[in-house]
């Protein structure tokens, strides 16, 4: 799991070139402007899922992960308290979904909180939480790109 601001993106560029082209995507357009929905970046390489969404409250902390995409997040507005945790040998809630390429996971999550300007990259052996935070109040606009392994 990587966690840091924009203008510090081409430290890691050197990850691969989905993970590069996700970050200058970001760099080089305005994500303020594009419709909610998935667009395609790079055909079978990097997709991009524009999110506006109204938080919820939860106590109960659910953890996701991939096998086939790294997550590259991207906050345009609002923040989230994002959890994160190596994936072990946690309890499974949901089982592996191949087709939505996610399965959800019991964790024992270390929190960050996360506002516009900064990305999170969660690779296939990351945990992470979607949508929790103390405030319960905040509207997010939060960009994800689907980078395949």
């Amino acid at each position: 799991m990587i966690i840091d601001r924009i203008e510090n993106a081409s430290r890691y560029y050197s990850l691969g070139s989905g993970i590069a082209e996700a970050l200058e995507y970001i760099k080089n357009n305005d994500l303020s402007t594009i419709q909610p929905g998935k667009y395609e970046i790079s055909k079978d390489k990097v997709s991009m899922i524009v999110n506006e969404y109204e938080q919820k409250c939860t106590d109960r902390i659910r953890m996701e992960a991939h096998r086939q995409n790294i997550d590259v997040q991207y906050w345009v507005s609002g923040s989230e308290l994002m959890g994160y945790d190596s994936l072990k040998s946690q309890e499974v809630l949901e089982p592996f979904n191949e087709e939505k390429d996610y399965g959800m996971y019991a964790g024992d999550a270390s929190f960050t909180r996360l506002v516009p300007g900064m990305f999170a990259i969660y690779f296939p052996t990351d945990l992470h939480t979607a949508v929790i935070d103390e405030k319960c109040t905040t509207n997010v606009r939060k960009i994800v790109f689907k980078v395949r392994v």
